[in-house]
């Protein structure tokens, strides 16, 4: 059986200039969606976003990473939404 990619591999990988796969901030905001770490996983726990998370077989811990495109494609369907009380509740912080 072959081994999934690790994580840095992972979020190596590019779209253009923005990555693919970024991580929640520990604290404070997320570089290119200016979103906080609570935000990120409530949005992937609902299925907004997607998510992966990755842990090597036997391990307690892994890391969780978020699709860049998913956040950015979430965020971008209230800018163009007509509904001005869908806009009052998408807040990254």
């Amino acid at each position: 059986r072959a081994l999934a990619p690790s994580a840095s591999q992972i979020m190596g990988d590019r779209e253009g200039a923005l990555p693919v796969w970024v991580r929640a901030p520990k604290r404070g905001h997320e570089f290119y969606s200016g979103c906080t770490r609570p935000k990120l996983y409530e949005w992937a726990g609902k299925g907004f976003i997607r998510s992966v998370s990755i842990r090597e077989p036997g391990k307690i811990k892994g890391v969780r990473l978020f699709h860049l495109a998913s956040i950015l494609a979430f965020i971008q369907e209230f800018e163009t939404a007509d509904k001005p009380e869908t806009k009052d509740t998408l807040k990254c912080t």
